[in-house]
């Protein structure tokens, strides 16, 4: 039986990362601009005020007492929280209800549970069976087809389900994206060869073409893309990759070919100035408050961001960056790098495969899903209505990102203690020695 780590070592290996200068900035950062959001209207806006305590006092416990409890990456746990901070301040300052950030508060609380569900998780799962495999897999194919059952037509794509009689909505294909990582690292680690991966791709086929039936393109480049990422990972087999990718763009050519709502899409990546006042609106009004913005933002609360549709969701990138400007946004997509960059050193030290492709997953993901609405806000990729990974309202992708960075800031924490234990077992080593 393996010997517990000892505590100080923990501590050793913590300090390597001192963040406490990082939680301080952040702390500065929420309560200034909720409180600037409060004074700005009279009389005084309660909600605001009542953020501008609530968002960093949650920050700092929940950083504190997670790291207290498990030796994770902290600087992933501050990082997170203030992305999901600064869509609250977002969606207080532009939302045309203040009910809007009210309901993304009470996910961002959800999604602080589901963060240390998921860090418990995937620490007890060292490696799935193949029988767990088996009903993730059957899990996700259940739930990315409930909305032909559960669910209707909106804005072109049938991928959202009613509960309760209309009261509740859920996007499957957001809550579904952990478990989807988890039956790829499940199925690719310990560098499988290609025939053994078969059941593994042919399952993320079916789940790419449940997408496809339903529409939801944004969701089928993510799910496809990263299996692409984690298969190229998982077998260094370049040739089949490449491969991987022309059966992709193959297939996406001949969508585009039968579908005319893709044609659409394309054509208004091309020239949205074509259809200003009708397929093009939405692209024309985000390039118009991205350009508004310029370097340094209309300044908090200030600006004309509710005249983009889906302000809150698809277009807030280009909603944020007219509030804050361009250096801000580009600091925001650094912090979505340092996340990335963290996660990648994680999948680097783990010591199990299913771990270290599981940690790939979560950053390849996130990466994805962060270039694909930036990219389709700022005319540099075709629109595919994804939403911005912590920031965009909505209860389904923000708790199910906060899941899976849990499971990735796990995958830290296990290193971390395997680290110790290796510290330890040397110094016994040495101590016998002499």
């Amino acid at each position: 039986m393996a010997k517990a780590p000892d505590v100080s070592k923990l501590k050793r290996a913590l300090m390597r990362s001192n963040t406490r200068l990082l939680l301080s900035a952040v702390l500065l950062f929420q309560f200034a601009a909720c409180l600037l959001l409060a004074l700005k209207t009279q009389p005084l806006d309660t909600q605001a005020l009542l953020f501008a305590v609530a968002v960093p006092l949650t920050t700092y416990l929940f950083s504190t007492l997670i790291t207290r409890l498990w030796p994770v990456d902290r600087a992933i746990i501050i990082l997170t929280l203030l992305l999901c901070s600064i869509g609250i301040i977002t969606l207080k300052a532009i939302a045309k209800s203040p009910t809007t950030p009210g309901t993304q508060a009470k996910y961002a609380l959800l999604g602080l549970v589901a963060m240390g569900l998921g860090m418990g998780f995937i620490r007890l799962m060292r490696r799935p069976g193949k029988g767990l495999t088996l009903a993730m897999m059957v899990l996700c194919l259940l739930a990315l087809m409930t909305p032909w059952v559960l669910g209707s037509w909106k804005d072109g794509a049938r991928n959202w389900i009613l509960l309760f009689g209309g009261r509740v909505s859920l996007q499957p294909s957001e809550f579904m994206k952990p478990v989807f990582l988890l039956v790829l690292a499940s199925g690719m680690s310990n560098r499988p060869r290609f025939l053994r991966t078969l059941p593994t791709l042919a399952f993320a086929a079916a789940c790419c073409g449940i997408l496809l039936s339903q529409r939801d393109l944004g969701a089928l480049l993510i799910y496809f893309l990263s299996t692409v990422a984690v298969f190229f990972v998982a077998t260094s087999n370049g040739f089949l990759t490449l491969a991987g990718l022309g059966m992709g763009a193959g297939a996406g050519y001949l969508a585009y070919r039968a579908l005319p709502y893709v044609q659409r899409r394309f054509a208004m990546w091309k020239d949205p100035w074509s259809d200003p006042e009708n397929y093009g609106y939405q692209l024309v009004q985000a390039l118009i408050a991205i350009g508004s913005g310029g370097l340094f933002g209309m300044g908090l609360g200030l600006g004309s961001p509710r005249d983009i549709p889906l302000y809150h969701s698809d277009f807030i990138f280009a909603a944020l960056t007219e509030e804050f400007g361009l250096v801000f946004s580009v600091c925001l997509l650094i912090l979505y790098v340092l996340i990335i960059m963290r996660g990648l050193i994680a999948a680097m030290n783990a010591r199990t495969s299913f771990h270290s492709l599981a940690a790939f997953g979560v950053v390849a993901m996130l990466g994805l899903q962060t270039m694909l609405i930036v990219g389709g806000n700022t005319q540099l990729l075709p629109l595919t209505g994804v939403t911005l990974p912590l920031i965009s309202s909505g209860g389904s992708s923000l708790v199910s990102t906060f899941f899976a960075l849990g499971m990735l800031c796990g995958i830290t924490s296990l290193n971390t203690e395997d680290e110790a234990r290796d510290i330890e077992q040397i110094e016994i080593r040495q101590e016998a020695m002499l």
